[in-house]
C-alpha cells in the first residue's frame, strides 16, 4: 500500500505546477515529444557555434542535451538541474554517446555556482514556470552571460508551468535583454534574446 501512495503521490507532482519527479522522467523521453519539438529543430533554432560554451538550465534527463553537445565540437555544454538524479540519466546519455564536451552540476537556478560571463548561450526548455522566482532567475543568467550572449527561452504546450510569450518576453527584457527572434506558435514557441549591457 505504500508503494501505491507513494506512485499516486509522484504522479501527481507531475501533473501539478514544479519540477518533474526523476522517477517520471522516461515521460520526457518519449518520441511523442519529437512531434512538439526534436532536439534537432531546437539546436537549430540556437545558431552557436562549434566553439560556444552553453549552460542548459533545467536539462532534466538530457533529450536535448546529446544533440546539443553533438553541435559543440570545440566548445563546452554545461548541465545543471535541480536534482542529482535527472544529471545521473543526462550523464549516461551523453556518455553512451561517447561526448566528452560536457559538465554536469546539481543546483538551484535562482543562485548559479558560475562565474561572471562564462557562457556564450544559456537555454531553458518549459524550465522558466518551474523556477521559484524567475526574476531572481533571469538576472542570475544575466550575470554568467557574456555581452552580446544568447538567451533562448522555449515553452511547450501540456506543461502545468507553462510561462505565455508576452510573459516571457516582459520578464526577459525587464532584465535587458533584447528580444531577437522568435519561432513557433502561441503554445509551443522559441523566443531568443541577446544581452545588450
Amino acid at each position: 500500500m505504500n508503494k501505491i501512495r507513494k506512485w499516486k503521490k509522484i504522479t501527481r507532482r507531475f501533473f501539478d505546477k514544479g519540477v518533474c519527479p526523476y522517477q517520471l522522467s522516461f515521460i520526457l523521453d518519449s518520441i511523442v515529444r519529437k512531434l512538439i519539438l526534436s532536439p534537432k529543430e531546437l539546436a537549430n533554432r540556437l545558431h552557436f557555434k562549434e566553439d560556444s560554451k552553453v549552460l542548459e538550465l533545467g536539462c532534466g534527463s538530457g533529450y536535448f542535451s546529446v544533440e546539443i553537445a553533438k553541435r559543440l565540437p570545440k566548445g563546452y555544454l554545461e548541465l545543471f538541474d535541480l536534482q542529482k538524479e535527472m544529471l545521473e540519466k543526462a550523464r549516461r546519455k551523453i556518455e553512451a554517446k561517447g561526448l566528452t564536451n560536457v559538465g554536469y552540476t546539481q543546483g538551484d537556478a535562482i543562485n548559479l555556482p558560475f562565474g561572471d560571463n562564462r557562457f556564450d548561450a544559456v537555454f531553458l526548455v518549459a524550465v522558466l514556470g518551474e523556477v521559484t522566482e524567475p526574476e531572481k532567475c533571469l538576472k542570475e543568467i544575466d550575470r554568467v552571460l557574456k555581452l552580446e550572449g544568447l538567451l533562448s527561452i522555449t515553452e511547450q504546450p501540456g506543461d502545468p508551468d507553462f510561462v505565455a510569450l508576452e510573459t516571457v518576453k516582459k520578464l526577459a527584457e525587464k532584465q535587458g535583454f533584447k528580444f531577437v527572434e522568435k519561432f513557433g506558435k502561441k503554445k509551443n514557441f522559441t523566443v531568443n534574446f541577446r544581452k545588450e549591457k
